[in-house]
This record gives C-alpha cells, sequence and structure tokens, in this order.
C-alpha cells in the first residue's frame, strides 16, 4: 500500500526568527540562476527576459530582506543566505516531485518524466537502446538526459537534480543505493599511424588484439583530469607495472579525448563500446591488454531516500535487460 506525506500549505523559509511562505516558481528561477551562473543563460533556459528576471530576483530579496546573490565584478556568487535559500529550495522541490510521483502511481497514469544522468559518452551508446525499449512499455513518460561527467553527477544525484545516473560504480555509495546494469573491460586506444609500433596477436577470448602491458613505456599519451576515475586507472597501471609515459595532451571529455588520438596525438585508456560513436572512432586501433585489468562494474544509482515510481523502476529492469 502507497503512504503519502502531504504538506498543507506553502513550503516556509525561516531564517533569523522570521518565515516567509516560498512557491514553487520562486525557487524555481533561483535555482536555475544558481546553476546557470548568469542572468543571460538562466533567462534563456526559463524563456523569460533578462530585465525581467533580474527584477523578480530583486522582487524575492526584497521581500525577504535578504541578498541572494552577490552580483560584484558581474559575476554571480551565492551569499550566505543565497545557500541557504538554495538547499532549502532543492529539498522542497525534490519532495514535490516525489509526491508527484506517488500520485502518478496512484492514478495508474503512464505520464511523467525521469531525469537520467549520465556522461556524454554513455549518453550516444547506451541511452538510445535504454530508451527505445523503455518507450515501448512507458510511451507518455519523457526521459531527460542530462550529460555530465561522472563526479559532477554523483552531485547532481545528492543534491536532488537528477532522479538517477549511469556511471562506474563509486567506490563510496553510503548515500545511494544501485544496481549493477554491466561490466566494461579498459582497453588502449591507438591512433592508426601508430599501430605499428605495439606487436599485437589476436585470441579467441578477446574483443581485441593483445598487447603486453609493458609495450606503452614511453609511449605519448592523451590524459584525462587527475579526478577523473579513468586517470585514476591509468596511473594506478603506471605504479604497479612501473611504467613511464609521455603526457602529450590533457583534456576533460572522453569525446575530446577520442579527437586528439584520432588526430595522432598519443594513446588513450578507454572503456569498451568506443566503435558506438562512429564518427569518433575513425582512424583509430584498439588493444587489448594481455596483464587484464579489473572490469569495471556500470550501474545505475539512485539515493537511498528517492521514491522510485512504478516507471523508474521499470526504466531500471530494462537497463538489466539490454544485452551490453
Amino acid at each position: 500500500m502507497h503512504s503519502l506525506k502531504i504538506i498543507t500549505g506553502l513550503p516556509r523559509f525561516c531564517m533569523r526568527g522570521r518565515c516567509w511562505q516560498l512557491n514553487m516558481k520562486q525557487l524555481k528561477y533561483v535555482l536555475v540562476l544558481a546553476n546557470a551562473g548568469t542572468f543571460s543563460k538562466a533567462a534563456d533556459l526559463l524563456s523569460i527576459s533578462q530585465p525581467s528576471l533580474s527584477q523578480y530576483v530583486k522582487n524575492i530579496e526584497k521581500e525577504l530582506g535578504i541578498v541572494l546573490f552577490d552580483r560584484t565584478g558581474g559575476k554571480l556568487k551565492l551569499t550566505d543566505a543565497g545557500h541557504v535559500y538554495i538547499e532549502a529550495g532543492r529539498k522542497i522541490l525534490d519532495l514535490e516531485k516525489q509526491m508527484q510521483d506517488q500520485f502518478a502511481d496512484l492514478a495508474s497514469h503512464k505520464i511523467g518524466r525521469i531525469t537520467v544522468g549520465t556522461t556524454p559518452f554513455r549518453s550516444v551508446g547506451m541511452m538510445p537502446l535504454i530508451a527505445a525499449e523503455f518507450k515501448k512499455q512507458y510511451p507518455g513518460v519523457c526521459i531527460v538526459v542530462d550529460e555530465r561527467g561522472a563526479y559532477e553527477l554523483l552531485e547532481a544525484l545528492e543534491q536532488a537534480e537528477i532522479d538517477m545516473c549511469v556511471c562506474p560504480l563509486p567506490e563510496d555509495t553510503t548515500l545511494f543505493d544501485s544496481e549493477i546494469i554491466m561490466e566494461e573491460e579498459l582497453v588502449l586506444a591507438v591512433p592508426a599511424a601508430l599501430a605499428d609500433r605495439f606487436h599485437a596477436e589476436q585470441t579467441e577470448d578477446r574483443k581485441y588484439p593483445v598487447i603486453d602491458v609493458f609495450e606503452l613505456e614511453g609511449k605519448p599519451f592523451v590524459m584525462v583530469t587527475e579526478n577523473q576515475i579513468m586517470q585514476k586507472t591509468l596511473n594506478r597501471l603506471c605504479q604497479e607495472y612501473d611504467l613511464h609515459l609521455t603526457q602529450s595532451v590533457v583534456v576533460k571529455s572522453l569525446e575530446a579525448q577520442i579527437a586528439m588520438v584520432q588526430k595522432g596525438l598519443g594513446c588513450a585508456l578507454i572503456p569498451t563500446g568506443i566503435e558506438k560513436i562512429s564518427e569518433g572512432s575513425k582512424g583509430i586501433l584498439c588493444f587489448s591488454l594481455k596483464q587484464m585489468l579489473p572490469r569495471r562494474k556500470i550501474a545505475v544509482l539512485y539515493r537511498k531516500d528517492k521514491y522510485l515510481s512504478q516507471a523508474m523502476r521499470e526504466l531500471i529492469a530494462v537497463m538489466q535487460k539490454i544485452d551490453w
């Protein structure tokens, strides 16, 4: 049996002994502005004029008697009061969304929206298959794909900006529940022009020709930033086998990394499935490593306190059923 927690009246925002009633439009406008960072970007996202948004925020600040944004130097920065407002606003909007999900289930309406966070790479390689299968059962449910970096996805999930995310299983899952949907091999991507520098052999049990890890010694590499999971994996590989690689270029995204490899700037450690981005993989050869790296568990994550609607549960089931 479903249980509902309903709050009567409008939510209240209290600070320094004063309380004000808030409405969802106010919360949405301030949250969008805080995320966008500028009035012009936020106005575009909200489909209103920049002067209108600026005046609206000034009215909110006047009503509350506090300043939400520091506008010094033309850059928007949340004040301490703004951070308190944002934190409360996210919780309120999340409660409203969860209540709507419960109402939709009770009414047996297969309608609504599910926001799935994922990296741009997985958005291309995985989400079309997931969405196509899911829409057969829930044609009225809109899937919103929110593309971010892996670290940013976990932050967005924690802040209730997305309903769930598809990413490598993190080491710390204290705040999240997870369902494993696939395991992937990490392989070496090499520019076609550099492929003859490697001695590879084909084996029946591996998808790509196999090379010894020691052949990476001294080779130029296109790397990603240090805080990213793939770079941490590459660093551990170098440490374990005492490898010394030449850092050619450092980028932030897998797509940029692939483009750099394609231009012959170096090799890269990437997850399998890159061939699904057909245009990006032209001019690139992939090799498996003889010393097999641990396969990465790819999971769908959601907050432990998150109410999962029937449609969300079915979406997760679809992800698990697909033969990756």
